[in-house]
């Protein structure tokens, strides 16, 4: 793993920074060269929803230049539980703490609940350092994936 990048903050995304965040979640979807073609044939799944934006469920990794790092989204599901629904780092930034940073901060802004996920194949041992559970397999749009959670619990050291 290369060095952790500093991230000045983590802070809400900006209505103003939609663009900006598209950008940065194609440049990081196309990072697989194999999933190339399929996002290719599917522009539309790029961009972030006007109404997470305005509704403060977008959250950005802030660099100490202000450069957009990454972006994680959290909604409220209808039994109380929470889903990250995108997580997104910029490509030269892959493990370097971006994504762990935001998916620690998604963990705490659940408030105790239970976080899921729906983990590609290559993020689920990501989801799983975090401390996420694979569940069941799902169905998305592209490929098969794993449906995770995570529960918040005692800390490690028993206090």
């Amino acid at each position: 793993m290369s060095a952790a990048i500093e991230i000045a903050e983590i802070r809400c995304a900006t209505p103003a920074e939609r663009d900006a965040l598209t950008a940065l979640h194609r440049r990081s979807s196309y990072v697989w060269e194999d999933d190339r073609e399929a996002l290719d044939a599917h522009p539309e799944v790029f961009g972030v929803d006007a109404r997470a934006l305005t509704d403060a469920r977008v959250r950005v990794a802030v660099g100490a230049d202000g450069a957009l790092l990454g972006f994680a989204t959290l909604a409220a599901c209808e039994d109380g539980a929470y889903e990250l629904e995108d997580l997104f780092v910029e490509p030269q930034l892959l493990r370097r703490g971006v994504g762990h940073a935001l998916v620690r901060d998604a963990q705490a802004r659940a408030g105790g609940r239970r976080v899921t996920v729906v983990a590609g194949a290559r993020t689920v041992p990501f989801y799983g350092r975090l401390g996420f559970v694979a569940g069941e397999t799902v169905e998305t749009r592209f490929a098969p994936a794993v449906r995770m959670w995570w529960e918040p619990g005692p800390p490690a050291d028993g206090r």
